[in-house]
C-alpha cells in the first residue's frame, strides 16, 4: 500500500511541475559570457529591407531573430558586426516603446551589456544657432545645416517636461527669467521657479552621460566616406538654401547638438528656440563646452530621454558604468521652409506650409533613408576598427 501511495505521490509532484509557470526571462543565446553592445533603434522590418534598423541587419552576421520571446521590444536580434557579438534592437517608435524595451533588455542581459548605442533619424534646427532672429527675420549669415548631417551625442534633454507653454515662457523670461533652464530643474520646480513639486523627484528632466563612447564614435565617424546627396535630398535642402550652399555631411559633436526628445514631436522655429536655449544651458552645465543658443543645433526625436533615463537609473541602481550615446541622422527640418521674409513658403494648392503638411512631405521624400544610413556609418565604422585592433 505504501508502495502505491509513493507511486501517486511521484505523479502528482510530477504534474506539478510540468504545469508550473515557465520562467519568460530567456537565457543569452550561443554565449552566457558575451560582452554584448546593444544597438537600438525605433523602426524597421525584420528582413532589413527598410528603416533605421536597415544597415545593421544587413550587416549582421550569424543573427538568431528573439523577438517572440520580447514582451516589449518589436524586434531583438543578436549576431555580430565585424566579429564582435551585438544585439541589434527594434523599440518602436516614441517614449512609451524605447523605456520599456530598454529596460526589458537590462534585465534580459544585465551584467553582459557593453555599452548601448541609439541609431537613427530626427528633424533638425535648419542653420546652426536657428535660421530665423529674434524679429522672425532670415538670419543672412546662418550657417545650412544639410539633410543627413549627423549628430554624435552624451546627452538629451525631455522637451515635454516644461511646465508652461512655449509663450508662456517667453513672457517669463522678460520678468526675471523664473524658466531659467541651466541645469534644468532638479528637482522640478513650479511656475515660480523656487518650490518642489511633490511627486516629481524622480522625473528625469535630462540626461548626461560620459562622453568617452560618443568620443569613440566621433573617431570613428572621421573614417567614414559619406555617400553623395542625392537629387531627391537637394530638392528638400534647397527650400531652405541656394544649390551653391549644399554641402557635403557634416558630424556634429556634443559641444554642438543633441536630441531634445519630445512625445509632442515638437516642430516651428519658436520650439526650435526654445529647445536651443534648453540644449544650449545643458552642455554648458555639463561641462562639455560654454555655448549659447546661437552655437548649437537641436535634433526633434521622440526616444532618447526615456531609454537613457532607464538606463541611467540601472547605473545608479547597480553601481554599474554602461556607457550610452545617441547618434542622429537630420532626416527633415524642424520647422516648415521659409522665404527670404521668414514667411512660410506655399505648399501645395497654394497654401502656407503648416507643420503637418511639412512633415508628411518630409516621410515622402528621400531624406529618412539618407538620414538613417548615415547615422549608422560610425557605429559600423566603429565595429569595423575595433576588429583590427
Amino acid at each position: 500500500m505504501k508502495r502505491y501511495s509513493l507511486i501517486a505521490l511521484l505523479i502528482v509532484m510530477l504534474l506539478l511541475v510540468a504545469c508550473a509557470p515557465v520562467s519568460r526571462t530567456p537565457d543569452l543565446a550561443s554565449d552566457a559570457g558575451a560582452m554584448r553592445s546593444i544597438i537600438l533603434t525605433a523602426f524597421g522590418d525584420s528582413a532589413g529591407a527598410f528603416g533605421e534598423t536597415q544597415p545593421f541587419l544587413q550587416a549582421l552576421q550569424n543573427k538568431v531573430d528573439r523577438t517572440t520571446e520580447s514582451a516589449f521590444c518589436e524586434g531583438i536580434y543578436e549576431g555580430e558586426l565585424s566579429g564582435q557579438p551585438v544585439v541589434v534592437v527594434t523599440t518602436g517608435t516614441g517614449a512609451d516603446n524605447a523605456g520599456p524595451c530598454m529596460q526589458e533588455l537590462l534585465y534580459w542581459y544585465g551584467p553582459h551589456v557593453k555599452e548601448v548605442i541609439w541609431s537613427g533619424i530626427g528633424g533638425v534646427t535648419p542653420a546652426v544657432g536657428g535660421i530665423v532672429d529674434d524679429a522672425g527675420q532670415r538670419r543672412p549669415d546662418a550657417a545650412p545645416v544639410m539633410i543627413g548631417d549627423v549628430c554624435i551625442s552624451a546627452l538629451t534633454w525631455n522637451y515635454d517636461l516644461h511646465f508652461s507653454s512655449v509663450s508662456a515662457w517667453r513672457t517669463a523670461r522678460t520678468q526675471d527669467a523664473p524658466f531659467d533652464p541651466a541645469g534644468g530643474w532638479w528637482p522640478m520646480k513650479d511656475s515660480g521657479g523656487n518650490s518642489d513639486v511633490l511627486g516629481f523627484d524622480n522625473v528625469q528632466q535630462f540626461v548626461i552621460a560620459d562622453p568617452a563612447l560618443a568620443d569613440e564614435l566621433l573617431r570613428a565617424a572621421a573614417q567614414v566616406t559619406w555617400p553623395a546627396m542625392d537629387a531627391g535630398v537637394q530638392a528638400k535642402v534647397e527650400h531652405f538654401f541656394a544649390p551653391d550652399q549644399v554641402r557635403p555631411v557634416r558630424v556634429f559633436d556634443y559641444t554642438q547638438c543633441a536630441e531634445v526628445a519630445g512625445n509632442n514631436f515638437w516642430h516651428g522655429a519658436v520650439e526650435s528656440k526654445l529647445a536651443r536655449q534648453y540644449l544650449a544651458s545643458l552642455i554648458t552645465a555639463a561641462g562639455f563646452a560654454q555655448v549659447g543658443e546661437d552655437d548649437v543645433v537641436t535634433f526633434s526625436a521622440m526616444e532618447a530621454a526615456a531609454w537613457m533615463s532607464v538606463l541611467a537609473r540601472w547605473n545608479a541602481h547597480h553601481g554599474t558604468q554602461i556607457p550610452m550615446a545617441v547618434i542622429r541622422g537630420a532626416s527633415n527640418y524642424d520647422q516648415v521652409a521659409l522665404d527670404a521674409t521668414g514667411a512660410p513658403v506655399v505648399g501645395e494648392g497654394g497654401q502656407p506650409l503648416t507643420a503637418m503638411t511639412d512633415i508628411l512631405e518630409d516621410f515622402k521624400e528621400a531624406g529618412a533613408a539618407f538620414a538613417w544610413g548615415n547615422a549608422a556609418q560610425p557605429v559600423l565604422k566603429l565595429f569595423e576598427l575595433r576588429s583590427e585592433g
